[in-house]
Order: C-alpha cells, then sequence, then structure tokens
C-alpha cells in the first residue's frame, strides 16, 4: 500500500491512499516431460523375448527332442531283448547317439504336454510384446494449465481430484485422479518406469495446483 499526501504534489487534495494489487505468486515449477526410461523398457523386452526362448524350448522338446529320445530308447530295448547288447555302442555311434540308454519313455501325453505349455508360454510372451510395443514411446508431460496422461489424455489441472501418494515414498508411485465430463479416471506417476527428476517435478506441479486450487 503507498500513501501519498497532498503537500507532496502542492495540489491541495487531502491525504489519500492507493492501493497496489499484490503480484500473482509465481509458479516454481516448470513443465515437465517423463519418457518411459531405457532401464524399463530393456527389462520389459527381455521378458517377452524370455518366453519366447522358454516356449521354443518346451517345442523342440515336444516335437524334435523326445521323439528322438523315444527312438533311440526303442532301439536300444529291441538290442537288449534280442540279446545284442554287445552291439550297442557300435549302432548307436553309427547313429550319432550316445550309447546310455535314455532315462524314460515319453508318452503321447508327455509330449503333449511340452507342446501345450509352449502354447501357453507363446500367447503370454507375444501378450509382453505387445504391451512393450504400446508402453515404450509413452511419456507423461505438462503445460502450464494441464498434465497429459501417458494415455495422451489432456487432463486439466483443475479436473484433478486425488493424489495418492500411499506408495511413493516407499516405490516411487502415486496415482493421480482426476474427473473430466463426468467421467472418472486415473493414471499413475512410476518415477522407476519414467524419468526420475521429470517424474518428481510433475508430481511437484500436481502437488502446487492442487493446494492452489484449494486456495481459491
Amino acid at each position: 500500500m503507498l500513501r501519498f499526501r497532498s503537500s507532496d504534489f502542492h495540489t491541495g487534495i487531502e491525504d489519500f491512499t492507493w492501493p497496489i494489487p499484490p503480484a500473482p505468486f509465481p509458479s516454481l515449477v516448470m513443465p515437465a516431460e517423463a519418457r518411459i526410461t531405457p532401464i524399463w523398457r530393456k527389462q520389459k523386452l527381455f521378458v517377452a523375448v524370455f518366453l519366447f526362448a522358454i516356449s521354443g524350448w518346451f517345442l523342440w522338446d515336444g516335437k524334435v527332442g523326445w521323439p528322438r529320445s523315444n527312438e533311440r530308447w526303442l532301439a536300444q530295448t529291441e538290442h537288449e531283448k534280442s540279446g545284442r547288447e554287445a552291439e550297442w555302442p557300435t549302432y548307436a555311434a553309427s547313429r550319432g547317439w550316445s550309447a546310455e540308454k535314455p532315462h524314460k519313455f515319453y508318452g503321447p501325453g508327455d509330449i503333449a504336454f511340452q507342446v501345450y505349455v509352449s502354447a501357453a508360454l507363446c500367447a503370454a510372451a507375444i501378450v509382453a510384446l505387445v504391451y512393450w510395443l504400446m508402453q515404450k514411446n509413452r511419456l507423461v508431460r505438462t503445460d502450464s494449465e494441464t498434465v497429459f496422461a501417458p494415455s495422451g489424455v489432456r487432463i486439466p489441472f483443475t479436473a484433478i481430484t486425488g493424489l495418492g501418494k500411499k506408495k511413493w515414498d516407499n516405490k516411487g508411485l502415486a496415482t493421480v485422479r482426476y474427473e473430466i465430463d463426468g467421467r472418472k479416471g486415473e493414471f499413475d506417476l512410476d518415477d522407476y518406469k519414467y524419468d526420475r527428476d521429470a517424474t518428481h517435478q510433475i508430481l511437484a506441479e500436481i502437488e502446487e495446483k492442487l493446494v492452489r486450487g484449494s486456495n481459491q
């Protein structure tokens, strides 16, 4: 508040006050952009590749490895039954087999189970790969009025209804809840999945906007 006296201007006007409106409190947080971290992309891709590899291993056993083992089992059993055990090492060598007898004969159920497990693992690998493809380029970002969720939804700060930080201190995970045109939604801020510094900055900005909104 500035105060003037008439003597200062020699106008003959009585003392008066001139109210100066306070300057708006500047935002302490700048807009940020948090992208998927390289370590998260590598780990999730590894999960998909690993599942594909294990699926292939089970399929190879069911379609190749175990049928070959059964062939060797039957051939060695035939040599044993016909009294030609002494010829077995030479015969096995001629076929490129080990002279040691397989530990068991795999029945149709055993082989079918390997194929079924392979199919299940392959399906899981496809899901993991699709998830990775959908997530690897996602980001969370803000501007002066809005936060953009990983899905791309534009959420005005005024539409944010809550912020769950129960797991933030221990796991770096917070949940942002919002409501737009009567439709409620939420998304996660994860400082392991997204760039840590930018994620913390975005959380601070959301908290600042919530505090400002509650004080208005």
